[in-house]
């Protein structure tokens, strides 16, 4: 067994990648390991700003011994009369390296074709790694990569180096224009010399000699450990925020925590501002007292260990005060006028060249809420807070603050309207309005928030939808598939059982130009159920579940209560025949006509009354069943699950399982389509409320082959 050591080297790689990279390289080199037969025991990568690497322990030192087949021509093609090999078995065979004389026939789908097999493997690890290798950084997937030089070949930086090392063996591995060597850097400013390795193993500890936490999750433990005790030797709390720490992770080889201050008047900035600046725009942590207050401290995290700390706080502290003078500049200059005069400029901010400007959208997204409340309802308060807040919904979108800090829109709309002396409730509207801002992110918390972003979020789909900008594969120019994902999500998350279809219907009717036709909102209907099965999926529900509950549903979060509600049934006693059995009603009940009810005087059989007699008490285990999922499964982040397990079933079960009996009777002792007319659209008419009785748990149809007895 051996250790093999592949790095990469680069000038600095753009910190989004570090982590992809990571995750990429063990994964694209353990394909082609396994491809070329060699086995290896667990693999370690390593990813800074400057290199990506990894380390294979327990490689064997040849590749696997196996068998290797291929089909070759048809056996007519292949033999003549006599049945000697034609010119098309003898070449066949030789392009495989084998004689025409161990060519075998054997029989296939297709029919009996000649096959040609032979014994590989065994070649040495050494002669196979370096085109392997090559391959591999050649192959390694990202998003964007770039050409330099006179090489053709491309990634995602420049190569610098290349470190190929089989135990202590260099492997002669060439890429545009660098051969593979046994020297490694250290870091670019506390160890630039060359580090020569002896051997592949030795190589997490030369580099932790040279300065660099080459393991990525060492690494941002190192950062945390460094910025939080900069902010704890003056007494502060640091503030975690976790896309933060991961950009810090990938921007440093080797961290180093520095406290720096600014001018204690800033904090009458709103936190959120000086949050976003610090942040997003600088990579700094802010800082808290232990009261929870934000400090005039920040950490920011140095990829330098220099003798004197001072001057390079000096310019941390200079660089964010300019930050902090442009935000305190927008602050002032935005306030001289009130929300509403920010939202007449709304008319001049395009937002789609057939769909209108922002003014227009926000007039749709006013007339799609008020008759979303409507089908909804609303208290006397939530009524007078949607008044106020609809004029100035989307407002902030005009004022310089936001303009300048795109990412604080709404969080800046909440934040003047206190300022004006707004009610809260109106202001936390704003600001929920725009929620979530991306997938996983937060949710809107209050009601009308929650109805201007369902509003807005599928004024943006059906608009598109409308003009014909639908999402097609990867590519969504405009939106619509997060747009979708946020609406669908906040449904959910407030547990509102209004019907999609209603929901659609109110947004659609606020389009005047282009108008919306009928086909347009069965298309987005369906469109969004397709992403409610999407996100049922990543809950981990089976796929004939999922297709179960939203066939079987009109409301999102009843789709959601449904999947998780026939998760749960499924491996319950009696559930699986019960299915077999609604199936056969179901099928049947497509025959009975329309508008016949079932009339007890037309039964001709004793196994008739029984199974009618049954429905009330199916129907009443349905609705038990139904109420105990609306009690477990509270509204939940769709897409996330609802966090715990249906319980307690087993009653309401027993009840609607009961009908299992009189109906499987019904089918062993009665001929469903008799000659007699009355009495067979009577059965059908019985069979048809057998399949009734069970709808609201879903289209059961689907679970009949995933169903356990």
């Amino acid at each position: 067994m051996s250790t093999l050591l592949l790095e990469i080297g680069v000038e600095e790689l753009p910190s989004w990648y570090v982590r992809q990279g990571e995750n990429a390289l063990p994964e694209l080199l353990g394909e082609r390991l396994a491809a070329a037969g060699l086995d290896h025991g667990p693999m370690r990568s390593f990813a800074t700003p400057r290199r990506l690497a990894v380390l294979v322990h327990e490689l064997a030192t040849h590749s696997r011994r196996r068998e290797q087949a291929r089909r070759g021509p048809a056996e007519g093609a292949a033999f003549d009369a006599d049945g000697a090999p034609t010119k098309a078995a003898v070449g066949f065979a030789r392009s495989f390296g084998v004689d025409p004389a161990a060519l075998t026939v054997e029989e296939t789908e297709r029919g009996r074709y000649v096959f040609a097999r032979r014994e590989v493997g065994g070649e040495d690890a050494a002669e196979l790694l370096p085109e392997l290798l090559g391959g591999v950084i050649r192959d390694l997937p990202a998003p964007r990569k770039m050409r330099w030089g006179e090489h053709e070949f491309a990634f995602v930086r420049p190569l610098a180096w290349l470190v190929a090392l089989l135990d202590d063996q260099l492997l002669p591995l060439r890429l545009a224009g660098l051969d593979a060597g046994r020297a490694t850097r250290g870091h670019r400013f506390l160890h630039p010399a060359e580090i020569v390795l002896r051997a592949a193993a030795d190589y997490p500890d030369a580099l932790a000699a040279a300065s660099v936490i080459a393991a990525r999750s060492a690494r941002r433990a190192a950062v945390l450990d460094t910025a939080g005790a900069a902010a704890a030797g003056a007494g502060l709390v640091l503030e975690r925020e976790a896309g933060l720490e991961d950009e810090v992770t990938d921007l440093v080889e080797w961290p180093t925590g520095i406290l720096g201050c600014f001018d204690a008047d800033f904090l009458e900035l709103p936190e959120a501002v000086l949050a976003t600046v610090m942040i997003r725009h600088q990579r700094f942590f802010p800082t808290r007292f232990d009261q929870g207050n934000l400090a005039p401290w920040f950490v920011a995290v140095s990829n330098n260990r220099v003798p004197d700390e001072g001057v390079v706080r000096s310019g941390y502290e200079q660089v964010l005060r300019g930050r902090l003078e442009d935000a305190r500049f927008f602050w002032d200059a935005d306030r001289r006028q009130t929300l509403a005069q920010h939202a007449w400029a709304l008319a001049g901010i395009a937002f789609h060249k057939e769909l209108g400007s922002m003014a227009d959208k926000v007039a749709r997204v006013a007339q799609s809420t008020r008759r979303l409340t409507e089908l909804l309802g609303a208290s006397k308060e939530e009524a007078a807070t949607l008044k106020q807040a609809l004029p100035l919904f989307r407002a902030d979108l005009a004022t310089q603050m936001v303009y300048e800090l795109p990412e604080l829109e709404g969080t800046m709309g909440r934040a003047y309207a206190l300022a004006e002396g707004l009610p809260e409730r109106v202001a936390v509207a704003l600001e929920d309005g725009v929620l979530p801002r991306g997938p996983g992110a937060a949710l809107p918390g209050s009601r009308i928030g929650a109805l201007l972003a369902v509003a807005d979020r599928l004024d943006t789909v059906v608009g598109f939808f409308a003009i014909g900008r639908r999402p097609s594969g990867s590519a969504d120019p405009f939106g619509v598939r997060r747009a979708a994902l946020g609406a669908l999500r906040t449904l959910t998350a407030q547990g509102w059982r209004v019907p999609l279809p209603k929901v659609l219907e109110a947004v659609a009717a606020s389009f005047t130009t282009p108008s919306v036709s009928n086909e347009t909102v069965a298309a987005v209907e369906r469109y969004l159920w397709e992403r409610v099965a999407g996100m049922l999926s990543d809950e981990g529900l089976p796929q004939k579940v999922v297709r179960a509950a939203v066939q079987g549903s009109r409301s999102v979060i009843g789709a959601g209560r449904r999947a998780h509600l026939l998760l749960a049934l499924l491996p319950l006693p009696g559930f699986g025949d019960l299915l077999t059995l609604h199936k056969r009603a179901a099928n049947l009940a497509k025959q009975a006509p329309e508008g016949v009810g079932v009339k007890p005087a037309l039964f001709r059989d004793p196994v008739e009354a029984p199974l009618h007699d049954a429905l009330p008490e199916a129907r009443r285990g349905v609705e038990r069943l139904m109420a105990s999922a609306r009690k477990q499964l509270p509204p939940w982040d769709l897409g996330r699950g609802p966090g715990q397990d249906l319980t307690d079933l087993d009653a309401a079960v027993a009840d609607v399982v009961r009908i299992k009996t009189p109906l499987d009777a019904f089918f062993e002792g009665v001929l469903v389509m008799v000659d007699d007319a009355e009495v067979r659209a009577n059965r059908l008419a019985l069979l048809a409320e057998v399949a009734e009785a069970l709808s609201d748990l879903g289209a059961l149809r689907e679970l009949e082959a995933t169903s356990e007895g």
